[in-house]
């Protein structure tokens, strides 16, 4: 019988910021799938939990804001397993300031680390994807990206910094065989916002304005994340996978 177009069996992949949050629910929606995922963090001793509760995932502890620590991770991949296929940047930064609060300097930091560090990573990775037709480059973005909140300037520029960048690369590395998406969540229920899952006003919110009347749950982000690193999305290509239950129609 011939092998599903979702499955990931041998492919081998880095996700970044994977000892928590929606990165955690991609790595482990990829292992589920068949991938061998490195697991990235700066906390040591986060990645080792993550890593050892993963069936053949990989410890690559290090600072996406340090390029060099970065593409050494990868070759360290690579010399691990032979192949590197699947690289998700789902390191994310927040600072929810308004204009007048955050000064040059503080909007440059995050730019950084959610804009700048994505782009030199995925360029770094897309030099050591050998394997034709099977490399994917996916991104974690935001419907702020498109449709910012208040107090909120900073963390959307770069996701529309970084939505920019998909559909560039999209050009330069398709003939490669390697596919460029992201993926933009809408409200995702993870341990880092759970304050604001209780927060009275935003559960009307919620229930006013989301038609499905309530958060994601982390695996339904990561779900579409194991969709675009598989064979069935081999066309797709420049594409931001909007994930938010149909909140940015009605915003």
């Amino acid at each position: 019988m011939k092998e599903s177009q979702f499955s990931l069996s041998g492919r081998v992949g880095l996700v970044t910021g994977s000892t928590g949050g929606i990165g955690r629910a991609i790595a482990e929606e990829l292992t589920r799938a068949g991938a061998r995922i490195a697991i990235n963090g700066r906390n040591q001793e986060k990645v080792n939990l993550v890593a050892n509760s993963l069936k053949g995932a990989l410890n690559t502890p290090f600072d996406v804001d340090d390029h060099a620590s970065a593409e050494d991770a990868i070759d360290k991949i690579i010399s691990e397993t032979g192949r590197f296929d699947i690289l998700v940047c789902s390191v994310g930064s927040r600072d929810r300031r308004s204009i007048s609060e955050i000064d040059a300097p503080a909007f440059q930091d995050l730019l950084l680390t959610n804009t700048v560090s994505a782009y030199q990573l995925a360029r770094a990775a897309s030099k050591k994807m050998p394997n034709p037709n099977v490399g994917r480059l996916i991104f974690i973005s935001s419907i702020a990206s498109l449709r910012p909140f208040r107090s909120d300037p900073a963390y959307s520029a770069s996701k529309a910094a970084l939505e920019s960048i998909v559909r560039s690369f999209c050009y330069e590395f398709a003939p490669l065989g390697i596919t460029a998406n992201a993926i933009a969540p809408g409200f995702v229920a993870t341990e880092f916002n759970s304050n604001l899952v209780e927060d009275p006003n935003i559960k009307e919110f919620v229930k006013t304005r989301i038609p499905a009347q309530r958060w994601a749950r982390p695996e339904e982000v990561a779900n579409a994340a194991v969709f675009l690193a598989s064979d069935a999305a081999s066309y797709i290509n420049g594409h931001v996978l909007t994930v938010d239950a149909g909140l940015s129609t009605n915003l």
